[in-house]
């Protein structure tokens, strides 16, 4: 019994350890407080608090409480009359949400190392020759071990000391050989497919590639030279057309029609308006001649080689020839290679439209599926293997779906796909994959729909997965409710009822004033010892009918302006001299910038509420205040808010505002 009871002890001390693990909350999901009965997490709040701070003031955090509670008390109005069930929000949060989701649904450290290397190799230029033996993504594996044994053959042809250009016209499937002798001219990074240009980027200077497989077949490639990038270059160009395949006739002919420009050059006529009325290329004929700036690798090698070579803007070539005719190219412009900060928006769209792209999606979704347990069932995997035809493949037939296996093909985090479900999709993908071999078939249509699958799980999980996810989608979701329901409770009414504005304005107009003035008349001699003589004449003449004119007579002789006379009206803080005065009606006198000076007042204007026209603009901030208040007011009575004040206490040391 004894015994028992130990036991017994023993498991309910087990189950209390047990539960205080399993049910301790982290910091952050700890419930700060509840507003209209929602949750509000202590990470929500401490991420608002730390956004809002002013790097010069530091907010209280009781003060940022209230502020934070009448926030969330409008987003519970809008949410309570159902402002967050609209057609428009639910757009435009999920327009938020598709584009912050993007954000943790790539791999960021992979691009980036991506973007680094391609920005290193368009540094630099590679002039490669090669051979391509033709071989489909989907050859059989007979087809693929055949194509790799003849590139090795090539290959050790070539090795033994045949010249790759005679080998290369004897045997690639790369059509152009018969006019460029396999040789592909200057190119930099993202101008050939990734294996290619990563294997000419690899090989020394002079060396013979191992056969490269890429989705045209097997290469063997020789780098010719490497050279620092070139930049790019602005051109023109008068050209007479004589393409691959012309006769002698035509090319004798284009070749005398070009060296009669080039004399016409040399003797002074403008090359623009021999380019628009003699050059076969009808694109740039129109435009002078003018040609976009391209850089190595973006346009035939001969013609970008003697446009190259050209050292001074203005100057132009001899003729060159190329595979489509004969050229004259003048240079217009050039500049050098940038940073990578001036080049990595052009190299990120290049990314993007290159297959790398796919592989960075590959890696991430490697991952995902490691961190998910993805896992294939073999059998269910080798029975659509063995069971898929060309006829499956085309769309044309279905699986007997008596015998298709009664498991799932793959598995991960509790999500799974049916044997009967592949096969409905293997069949919707008729067409899609142009291909014979069953195997890559059903290889590329798992991969697919697996991808896809892992994909839309972790779109769905970015809320429990990510905290910082989770409250940025709450703050789109409060910001778009608080905008809107303000927008009819505050923003519009305000614009809407004039009524109400007046009504405020009849309340506060005492509060906007017009500044104290006086109207009057101000005598400024420039005498600096003359204030006893302005005074007398002013008391001579003051009580005689044209005191002005007196005045002036007596002190201005022969265009002088020792006198000046301003009649003026002076509002308080106008004038700091006039400022200093008694603003009484009558006669004062003051120093004006270090002359002697009368004023004298004929009235004095006290403050008097301004009208409405003239202080609209903070009438109308006053109101929406006003407005706010009394719906915060009202608020607070028709929604209960609950603080966890131990909650409160951990925020606080963990803010270090206790």
């Amino acid at each position: 019994m004894k015994t028992r009871s130990i036991l017994l002890f023993i498991l309910f001390i087990l189950f209390i350890l047990s539960s205080s693990f399993s049910f301790a909350q982290k910091p952050d999901e700890k419930i700060l407080m509840t507003v209209a009965g929602r949750e509000v997490e202590a990470g929500e709040f401490i991420r608002m608090y730390n956004k809002s701070l002013d790097p010069e003031f530091k907010t209280n955090l009781n003060d940022y409480v209230g502020q934070f509670i009448a926030f969330k008390l409008k987003v519970a109005d809008a949410i309570e009359q159902g402002y967050d069930t609209t057609k428009a929000f639910r757009e435009e949060l999920d327009g938020y949400r598709n584009q912050l989701a993007q954000n943790y649904l790539t791999d960021p450290e992979f691009k980036e190392k991506l973007l680094r290397k391609a920005y290193q190799r368009s540094l630099s230029e590679v002039n490669a020759s090669h051979i391509l033996i033709s071989c489909t993504p989907d050859a059989s594996p007979e087809d693929t071990l055949k194509a790799y044994k003849k590139a090795m053959d090539i290959r050790e042809r070539i090795i033994k000391g045949e010249p790759f250009e005679q080998v290369a016209k004897a045997t690639s499937d790369d059509k152009s050989v018969l006019i460029n002798g396999g040789n592909l001219g200057y190119f930099t990074v993202f101008q050939m497919i990734t294996p290619f240009e990563e294997a000419a980027y690899t090989l020394a200077k002079g060396t013979i590639s191992r056969p490269v497989r890429t989705p045209y077949g097997y290469h063997i490639i020789k780098v010719s030279d490497v050279r620092p990038s070139m930049g790019k270059i602005k051109v023109a160009h008068i050209m007479k057309s004589a393409p691959p395949g012309s006769d002698d006739q035509i090319v004798r002919k284009a070749e005398t029609e070009i060296n009669n420009i080039y004399t016409r050059l040399k003797n002074g006529e403008p090359f623009r308006k021999l380019a628009s009325e003699n050059s076969d290329h009808k694109e740039s004929a129109v435009n002078g001649g003018e040609m976009n700036w391209f850089g190595a690798g973006e346009i035939i090698s001969d013609f970008a080689e003697a446009a190259f070579a050209v050292k001074d803007t203005g100057e132009y070539t001899k003729p060159v020839r190329s595979v489509y005719g004969f050229h004259i190219i003048k240079l217009l412009d050039r500049k050098a290679h940038g940073s990578y900060e001036e080049s990595k928006s052009f190299l990120e769209s290049k990314l993007n439209q290159s297959n790398l792209i796919s592989l960075g999606k590959k890696s991430f979704i490697d991952r995902l599926k490691k961190e998910y347990s993805f896992r294939i069932n073999p059998s269910v995997l080798a029975w659509f293997n063995d069971n898929t035809d060309t006829l499956i493949i085309q769309g044309i037939s279905k699986y007997n779906r008596k015998y298709i296996p009664s498991g799932n093909i793959y598995t991960f985090a509790g999500n799974s796909l049916s044997a009967k479900d592949f096969a409905a999709y293997v069949e919707k993908r008729g067409n899609m994959v142009i291909t014979k071999n069953p195997e890559y078939f059903i290889d590329t249509s798992l991969e697919s729909i697996a991808s896809d699958e892992i994909m839309k799980y972790e779109n769905s999980v970015l809320e429990k997965k990510y905290p910082d996810f989770r409250y940025l989608m709450k703050e789109f979701h409060d910001g778009i409710l608080l905008f809107d329901i303000s927008s009819r409770n505050v923003w519009n009414r305000v614009q809407e009822d004039s009524a109400g504005l007046q009504k405020y304005y009849e309340a506060h107009r005492k509060e906007y004033l017009s500044k104290k003035s006086i109207e009057g008349k101000l005598y400024t001699l420039r005498e600096p010892e003359g204030a006893k003589r302005l005074m007398a004449a002013y008391r001579k003449y003051s009580r005689k009918p044209g005191t002005d004119s007196r005045l002036l007579s007596k002190f201005n002789h022969q265009g002088d302006t020792l006198l000046s006379i301003t009649t003026s009206t002076w509002k308080s803080g106008d004038d700091a001299d006039i400022d200093r005065i008694d603003w009484t009606t009558g006669l004062h006198s003051l120093i004006k910038n270090g002359y002697p000076a009368l004023v004298s007042i004929l009235k004095v204007n006290e403050p008097v509420p301004l009208p409405l026209n003239e202080v609209q603009t903070d009438m109308i901030s006053g109101y929406q205040d006003w407005l706010t208040e009394e719906w915060i007011k009202e608020l607070k009575k028709k929604y209960p808010v609950n603080i966890d004040n131990q909650v409160f206490d951990e925020v606080k040391k963990r803010l270090g505002n206790e």
